[in-house]
């Protein structure tokens, strides 16, 4: 659990940043996108074995590459809109999931401490 206490607001900070893409501009928002995926690879890699619904975890993950991939696509094709609902879409799926498992475990380690 400590891991989580670490990894979703660093996580979630990551996204906020990224959101705010109109001021930072695309250099950072690349930049903070890369950090994203190693706090992403590292979290995956400490803490596989204790997904409490692995296929939410899973979900949230491929949530955060499909925006990664939306986006390199988007800077490329910036007129195809429906590309970048999918960036947007996605990244927002991706938050949603990370504060609903979030959520989870808190309750799951809550219900446990009882």
């Amino acid at each position: 659990m400590k891991k989580d206490l670490i990894f979703t607001p660093a996580m979630l900070v990551i996204a906020i940043l990224l959101g705010m893409y109109s001021v930072m501009g695309m250099p950072a928002h690349i930049a903070i996108s890369i950090i994203g995926i190693l706090v992403l690879a590292v979290y995956t890699f400490l803490t596989k074995k204790e997904w409490k619904i692995p296929a939410l975890e899973i979900l949230m993950r491929a949530f955060y590459g499909i925006a990664l991939i939306t986006g390199a696509v988007v800077m490329n094709l910036e007129e195809v809109v429906a590309l970048q609902i999918a960036h947007k879409a996605s990244a927002v799926v991706f938050a949603v999931l990370l504060v609903v498992l979030f959520v989870h475990k808190l309750i799951v380690r809550k219900k446990a401490a009882k």
